[in-house]
């Protein structure tokens, strides 16, 4: 049986090489190209060392669709609208996993807002699915196009969809501690890793890009965001303050909690709080829940390149090919 063949553009960064990584990995698929402008022509070893004999692989210096059943768009933001007209006209039949923040809002007019930019392709938004697996694998069963979540808004979502998926509204205070992998991998005078390091920084307090994506995706939950640079490089460990409805306990919320997660693989519900070395390396996010006070306070750990970017990328994937969602994702992180 021919495996569906797949190609990653934008392949040269951190979330590109992690892709490539699982990719190489995966017993449904093939991966047989990778782009990156800023690495063209030469071996994909040489900006993912990790790779070295595991590949032969080049980068193109753009990605051709010919022949392709599956393009990963794994570049900045603007560029997957750029791209997936071309990529679309060119093979009509390719479905598309886009990483960047292109396609994850439904309303086109939130995009000068939150990411600064008009949208030059709003008549292909409402084609793309939000490709959370855990909040809805019905409608990525089958798929052609899906807007992979951000790293913070996945665990952030994964943290509060419990509660907001079983009736609680009002505003969850939250702040989410994201390691210095997730800036990419040009460095900045703020996320260049040697000025993180021993140093922490809270950025884009109530104004951080991933909030309306939270919001769209629990509905009537609202969220206060702060996002905090931590001193490590991988990970997300994001802590929620939830104010509880009257008829909302302790019992009410573990049964939400157990409730949602039965059933998916990468979900696990801790009766201690998490950390995140635990979880590095996965695509595990773990969550624990605890009431005291008319509150909940909800906390999420999971890996940002992996289950906050190219492993749910996997996951949806092998949903949109009708394949056992965990394939190719099944080991468990490093652990210390």
């Amino acid at each position: 049986m021919t495996k569906p063949k797949v190609g990653v553009s934008g392949a040269g960064g951190f979330t590109g090489g992690e892709l490539l990584r699982l990719l190489l990995g995966h017993p449904g698929v093939e991966l047989v190209r990778a782009s990156s402008a800023t690495h063209a022509g030469q071996p994909v070893a040489k900006a993912h060392p990790n790779l070295r004999g595991h590949t032969t692989m080049s980068f193109a210096p753009t990605l051709d669709p010919a022949g392709l059943d599956v393009v990963f768009l794994a570049g900045g933001h603007g560029e997957a609208m750029e791209q997936a007209p071309g990529l679309l006209e060119r093979a009509p039949g390719l479905k598309l996993v886009d990483l960047s923040g292109d396609f994850r809002l439904k309303d086109p007019a939130l995009y000068p807002v939150w990411y600064g930019r008009e949208h030059r392709s709003p008549q292909l938004l409402p084609s793309f699915v939000y490709g959370m697996p855990e909040l809805g694998g019905a409608a990525l069963k089958g798929a052609s196009r899906v807007a992979n979540p951000g790293c913070i808004a996945t665990a952030v979502v994964l943290a509060l969809a419990p509660l907001a998926k079983t009736g609680l509204t009002g505003t969850a205070a939250v702040t989410a501690i994201t390691g210095s992998s997730g800036s990419g991998v040009k460095p900045s005078a703020t996320t260049h890793h040697p000025t993180r390091e021993g140093n922490v920084r809270a950025y884009k307090p109530l104004a951080h890009q991933h909030a309306p994506e939270v919001e769209q995706a629990l509905g009537g939950l609202k969220v206060a965001l702060t996002a905090v640079s931590g001193p490590y490089v991988r990970g997300i460990y994001a802590i929620a303050t939830v104010p509880l409805a009257a008829g909302w306990d302790a019992a009410r919320v573990a049964a939400a909690f157990a409730s949602f997660c039965e059933g998916k693989p990468f979900l696990r519900l801790l009766d201690a709080p998490p950390e995140l070395n635990a979880v590095t390396g996965s695509n595990s996010c773990d969550l624990y829940a605890r009431v005291e006070g008319g509150q909940a306070v909800v906390l999420a750990a999971l890996d940002n390149l992996i289950k906050g970017a190219a492993g749910q990328a996997v996951q949806n994937l092998n949903l949109m090919l009708g394949l056992d969602e965990s394939e190719g994702l099944r080991l468990p992180g490093s652990y210390p």
